[in-house]
C-alpha cells in the first residue's frame, strides 16, 4: 500500500523477481506497473488493469500448481496476468520498486492475512456448517505448505458429495469458491452458474460469477451480475468498486 503521496514521476512498480540457480539459467520476471497499468514478464507484456497510487492496495498472487500470476487492486481481481514456463524451478523473491526517490509503501510478505484473502474467505468462513467443510477448513489455512494439495483433496471429496447430493447449495457454492482461487475460472464459472439456477438471487455466486466474467473482459455479463448483487445488497463496497471500473471501460 502506497502511503505517502507519490508525484507523477514517482511511481510503484509492483513485481516477482526471480533469483537464478546459476548463470546459465535464464532469468523470469513478472511486475505490474502503476503509472500505466502495463504488465511486463520476460521481456515483454502490455496493458493489463488501471494505474495505481496512494492509498492502493496492490497484490499479487502466485500459483505453483496452475503456474499463474495475478494481481489485485483493492480487494479486486485483475485477472491472469502471466504464466511460469511448464519446466519452471527456480526462486521467486517478490519485491516493490520506485521509478525515483520519495515514496514509501507498506509492505506484506506473508506476515499478515492478506486483504484479497480476508476478502474472499469471509463470506463463506462464517458460513461453513458442513461437516465436511468444517473437517478441512482449519488444516487448508494452518498447513501453509500443504495449500494447494488440501485444496485438490476438498474438492475431490466435494465432487464426491456433490455426485450424491448435485443440488446441495452450499456444497456447490464452496467448490466454486475454491476453483476460484485455484484460478480455475470455467470450473468456478459452472458451479456458481448451477448454483445461481438453484437459487437465482444468491449473492456468493453474483459475486464470484461477476468477478470472473471480468477477469475473462465479458463485461456486459459481469454487469449483469454486479447490478443485481446491488439489488439485493446495495451497500456492498465489492460491487460498487466493480461497477465503477467496468462503466469506466
Amino acid at each position: 500500500k502506497a502511503i505517502k503521496k507519490i508525484d507523477d514521476s514517482n511511481y510503484i512498480n509492483n513485481m516477482l523477481m526471480l533469483g537464478q540457480e546459476s548463470k546459465e539459467n535464464e532469468s523470469w520476471e513478472c511486475g505490474y506497473h502503476g503509472d500505466d497499468g502495463h504488465c511486463f514478464y520476460s521481456g515483454s507484456g502490455g496493458l493489463y488493469g488501471e494505474s495505481y497510487t496512494t492509498d492502493n492496495i496492490i497484490g499479487c498472487y502466485l500459483n505453483f500448481r496452475n503456474k499463474i500470476v495475478f494481481y489485485t487492486k483493492n480487494g479486486i481481481n485483475l485477472g491472469i496476468a502471466c504464466h511460469l514456463r511448464s519446466n519452471f524451478q527456480g526462486i521467486l523473491y517478490p519485491c516493490v520498486g520506485f521509478r525515483s526517490q520519495g515514496g514509501s509503501v507498506k509492505v506484506n510478505f506473508g506476515n499478515e492475512m492478506f486483504k484479497y484473502y480476508a476478502m474472499t474467505n469471509e463470506d463463506i468462513n462464517k458460513k461453513s456448517m458442513n461437516a465436511l467443510i468444517l473437517e478441512y477448513q482449519g488444516k487448508v489455512y494452518s498447513i501453509i505448505g500443504e495449500y494447494e494439495n488440501m485444496l485438490v483433496s476438498l474438492i475431490n471429496d466435494l465432487t464426491k458429495s456433490l455426485e450424491k447430493e448435485s443440488n446441495n447449495t452450499f456444497e456447490l457454492s464452496y467448490r466454486g469458491k475454491l476453483y476460484f482461487i485455484m484460478g480455475k475460472y470455467d470450473k468456478a464459472f459452472e458451479d456458481l452458474t448451477r448454483l445461481l439456477e438453484i437459487e437465482p438471487d444468491n449473492t456468493i455466486a453474483l459475486r464470484y460469477r461477476g468477478e470472473i466474467n471480468y477477469i475473462m473482459k465479458r463485461y456486459n455479463e459481469s454487469i449483469n451480475d454486479v447490478e443485481k448483487l446491488l439489488r439485493i445488497e446495495p451497500n456492498n463496497i465489492w460491487a460498487k468498486k466493480v461497477y465503477k471500473l467496468v462503466k469506466e471501460l
